[in-house]
């Protein structure tokens, strides 16, 4: 889990123990069912229902039943006590489920950790049924995809902008726990991007993107990559289109990945009577890579399955 995530969970579980427990015999009891609210019919969308489906079959050790409905219909939704669960699709889909009543177990996947933090404060929402599979991936986890895709990069650029700057301290600690020494450049207007991404990529060996509404859209993704490719300093992203726009590497989660992390939180959580754990990032990753881009850098790299291998190792899972 991202250090920020443990930090801000921490400090609701001290505000909100208190109040779980006395509340917990008002919300405690197993489900039955699961509703999985779609912000839209996306391609993820419907990869992770169908693998989501297929956990829970393969786990043989359930029988809830799955229903899928989109965003006109929950309001509609009608969930006696807490006997469904409510697994929300895309930040809309969390949006509108967090309306429902507080009773109800929600827990979102593809949800940014600040929209999760943003929904839980203004819906009244409380730890323990109202949760979130990130979208961010852990630090400690990129850092260790740059040490092995690029094991001899020492200085590491960090672009931030608004939304970014608040991780600065998490980013330059876990980044020198790793041994890299961290490079920052914040900025306030995209006026400013290209002479400060310029500045940075001229004494660093690579350059990390963090997710940021102002330093990294759709506007932004070419001219920083082809920026640092005039510098020849490789970029790492943070998803799979990332690396095929001209990244070298990236950490993603897939949505069979995020599917199966769903199905094991759904099963124990019934098992547990509907408590649902703090929200979490994501427990299996895959990795990108940019065959292409490596050559023109002239960069020599493993094959995706060795670095995933090798990552897998360090964190501990088989």
């Amino acid at each position: 889990m991202l250090k920020h995530q443990k930090k801000w969970v921490a400090n609701l579980l001290a505000s909100f123990t208190l109040a779980l427990v006395l509340f917990v015999p008002y919300f405690a009891q197993a489900y039955t069912g699961i509703t999985i609210v779609m912000s839209a019919p996306t391609d993820s969308n419907l990869e992770f229902v169908e693998a989501f489906k297929l956990e829970l079959m393969n786990a043989r050790s359930t029988n809830l039943r799955v229903k899928v409905i989109d965003l006109s219909e929950v309001e509609k939704l009608v969930v006696a006590e807490n006997s469904e669960l409510v697994i929300a699709l895309g930040v809309r889909a969390l949006e509108a489920s967090s309306k429902l009543k507080l009773t109800t177990p929600v827990l979102g996947v593809f949800t940014p950790l600040p929209t999760f933090n943003s929904l839980l404060v203004n819906s009244k929402r409380m730890l323990g049924n109202f949760s979130a599979i990130v979208l961010d991936q852990p630090y400690s986890r990129r850092f260790s995809l740059i040490k092995t895709v690029l094991p001899e990069a020492k200085n590491l650029g960090v672009l931030l902008g608004p939304d970014s700057s608040s991780d600065m301290d998490d980013i330059r600690e876990v980044g020198e726990s790793a041994q890299f020494n961290i490079l920052q450049e914040s900025i306030q207007l995209q006026t400013d991007l290209i002479p400060h991404l310029t500045t940075l990529l001229g004494v660093s060996d690579a350059l990390m993107a963090v997710p940021d509404s102002l330093v990294y859209t759709r506007e932004t993704v070419q001219p920083i990559l082809l920026t640092s490719y005039r510098h020849q300093k490789p970029v790492f992203g943070f998803s799979q289109s990332y690396v095929r726009a001209g990244a070298l590497a990236a950490v993603y989660s897939s949505s069979k990945q995020l599917a199966k992390q769903a199905a094991e939180i759904s099963i124990k959580s019934q098992q547990l009577s509907s408590i649902l754990p703090p929200p979490q990032a994501p427990k299996y990753f895959s990795v990108a890579l940019n065959y292409q881009v490596a050559r023109s850098l002239n960069i020599q790299i493993a094959d995706e399955n060795v670095i995933n291998k090798k990552m897998l190792a360090l964190e501990g899972q088989p």
